[in-house]
């Protein structure tokens, strides 16, 4: 006997909401925090020690729950996937983030559902029509008005937060296939760990040499692993148990909470062709929510008449 899942309720969609917004709000104050702390430090101790804390924290949920550090599951070929796609993810992210306008970071990043999708299509031969092929086009066609491919204009450091966008995308295809038996919090340690290890191979590979941090800059980057423990927290349970569809577009508020960031902390304003290109990743990653709900409309429909 199939059993249906319950519709979710106002009150649960609005937790959703809530929820999702406050952790794309901690999110921030964890990329703003390590963007000031890599002002002094080299990118590759500022990625180990966020890392580093951030393990702490999560350990420490781990131990709580579990009563145990015995990681069942967390050797799973496809858990040591997603760690090192989780590496590359935060260390092409981290460089592009000393580089680049937080804001602009953020919307190029947040092109991850459309690359999601594009990946989907020719890797996994999922069938996507032209509506979504339309909205994955004005989508990069956004990401190009910031990365200007003008030869006095070019953004080099546009492409590496692209980069950092393939990685997620694929880091999120990699974990969707992960054994649901395996507990979150154990793959969440793992890819920690795979970036402190980026943190050590980014220093290597830039040659880096690391210093102690004053208590001033110890205490941000507690503070920022807090934050990203915390906003990595809230943004799992604003899925629990709501509408995905309702929920999902409240994701594009961490372009709102990078503008402030930016222009408030750390004094930065994008230009108009960046603004004009954050504006169409958003209308497209909007419509390509609104094409996934009508799809899943016509299969539930079309799965009722059978």
């Amino acid at each position: 006997m199939k059993i249906e899942r319950p519709l979710a309720s106002y009150q649960d969609n609005k937790r959703g909401i809530i929820s999702l917004t406050a952790g794309c709000a901690l999110f921030t104050v964890t990329d703003t925090i390590t963007k000031i702390v890599a002002f002094t430090f080299p990118i590759g101790e500022v990625l180990f020690s966020r890392a580093l804390a951030c393990m702490v924290f999560v350990g420490a949920a781990f131990f709580f729950a579990y009563r145990t550090f015995t990681f069942h599951g967390g050797f799973q070929k496809l858990v040591l996937l997603r760690a090192v796609l989780d590496a590359g993810a935060n260390a092409t992210f981290v460089v592009a983030l000393t580089k680049m306008r937080l804001a602009d970071l953020m919307a190029i990043n947040m092109m991850s559902p459309l690359v999601l999708t594009m990946l989907l299509a020719f890797f996994f031969k999922e069938q996507v029509g032209w509506r979504r092929w339309t909205a994955i086009g004005v989508g990069v066609g956004g990401m190009l008005l910031i990365v200007k491919p003008g030869p006095s204009t070019f953004d080099v450091w546009a492409l590496v937060a692209f980069a950092a966008t393939l990685f997620s995308a694929t880091r999120d295809i990699v974990t969707r296939r992960i054994d649901p038996e395996t507990p979150t919090l154990v793959v969440t340690l793992v890819s920690l760990g795979s970036v402190t290890l980026a943190g050590i191979a980014l220093a290597f590979l830039l040659g880096e040499r690391w210093s102690l941090y004053s208590s001033e800059y110890l205490g941000l980057i507690v503070i920022g692993a807090l934050f990203l423990a915390g906003g990595s927290t809230l943004a799992v349970s604003a899925f629990r148990n709501v509408d995905a569809t309702v929920v999902a577009p409240f994701r594009y508020s961490l372009l709102i909470w990078s503008a402030l960031a930016g222009y408030f902390v750390l004094g930065e304003v994008s230009d108009r062709m960046s603004v004009a290109g954050s504006l169409l990743i958003v209308a497209s990653g909007l419509y390509m929510l609104h094409r996934e709900r009508v799809r899943h409309r016509e299969v539930a429909a079309r799965s009722a008449v059978r």
